[in-house]
């Protein structure tokens, strides 16, 4: 599609920014399954665009019949703004905490389905949803790494490269005792692939 005037531009903004703002929303906090076609991908832009118009559509008809904001432009366009741009980005907030806290266990529960996690991996799984705690790290080559996985760790959601970054490292003494804080230590930065298994301790 060639944009050679501004009405093509507006059509395209309107048929694919809202669609595009909701599913780089929802990336922010949900890790999506990888679609490598760009049919798939266009799709799913097509989809959100549809429902956010869909949920927005009261708001269109009275802007588009001069209901409301007849002789004031600016609110006309404050309002377009909001339904282009805002709007998409309170749904996937709204869709990110209904995934997070599985919202709607109950009613799948009530008419007996058990859905597909829409998180495609345990990885992302327990890393989107894991409170600040203590973390105990199995290596391949049977070391352990004790540390603190707080609100300045990082665990990656790319598939094609898992890594971890533990902010604070412990020391587990011989006989069993209390961890030891190691002092003046920056963290560790792990590889994924050179994990066998993580503990998640409060």
């Amino acid at each position: 599609m060639k944009l050679e005037t501004f009405s093509d531009l507006y059509f395209v903004a309107a048929v694919f920014v809202p669609g595009f703002i909701y599913a780089g929303v929802v990336a922010n906090f949900i890790p999506a399954r990888t679609a490598k076609e760009k049919d798939v991908l266009f799709l799913r832009y097509l989809t959100a665009t549809a429902f956010n118009y869909a949920i927005c559509s009261p708001l269109i008809y009275l802007l588009g019949y001069g209901v409301i904001f007849t002789n004031r432009p600016v609110a006309q366009a404050f309002a377009w703004f909001a339904i282009l741009f805002v709007v998409p980005v309170v749904l996937a907030m709204g869709r990110a905490w209904m995934i997070q806290n599985d919202s709607l266990e109950w009613f799948y529960r009530l008419i007996e389905l058990r859905p597909i996690n829409p998180i495609p991996t345990g990885w992302d799984w327990i890393f989107t949803r894991i409170d600040p705690c203590f973390v105990l790290i199995t290596l391949n080559d049977g070391g352990v790494i004790a540390g603190w996985f707080g609100a300045r760790s990082m665990a990656s959601s790319d598939t094609e490269r898992r890594d971890l970054y533990i902010e604070q490292v412990y020391r587990i003494p011989d006989d069993g005792g209390p961890w030891q804080h190691v002092e003046k230590s920056l963290g560790i930065y792990l590889d994924a692939a050179k994990i066998t298994h993580i503990e998640f301790r409060r």
